[in-house]
């Protein structure tokens, strides 16, 4: 259904871009090129509708330069934005189904990066624990002696 919406939305803005009121400027300002084109197609009996079509293929130009630009840009920012929600929602779904797998591989990564410091960590680690025993053990004298 969305996929359907966005195709909706796209072939709007694209049909948007053709603008009918430019389309015999757009020939007239090219009429020398078209001409040049007629004579070199005429050997194909082709009708002026399929020599048109087959211009414009070739020349590959817009109608409204401007219009398409404008047109263009739109579609861009568009593009981006759906990029950006499709980001998200892929962020979202990784964290929903690895997160939890992640976070034990950290926890484990961490403990095996214990065993490679335990030397140096281990004595720092028995300091801060004397020491904050020692905090505790002086808490608990001044309170005794208070009573």
């Amino acid at each position: 259904m969305a996929v359907d919406e966005a195709t909706k939305k796209q072939n709007e803005l694209e049909l948007f871009q053709i603008d009918e009121e430019s389309i015999l400027p757009f020939f007239e300002s090219h009429l020398e090129e078209l001409r040049n084109f007629i004579t070199e197609k005429k050997s194909q009996n082709l009708c002026l509708l399929e020599i048109l079509k087959q211009f414009i293929r070739s020349y590959k130009l817009p109608f409204n330069m401007q219009r398409y630009m404008a047109v263009q840009s739109t579609y861009i920012r568009q593009s981006l934005q759906e990029k950006m929600q499709d980001r998200q929602m892929a962020v979202s779904r990784w964290i929903q189904e690895n997160a939890s797998r992640h976070r034990n591989r950290m926890i484990q990564l961490q403990c095996l990066y214990l065993d490679r410091i335990k030397e140096r960590l281990l004595p720092e680690i028995e300091k801060m624990l004397e020491r904050k025993q020692g905090e505790l053990l002086e808490k608990l004298q001044e309170k005794q002696t208070k009573l």
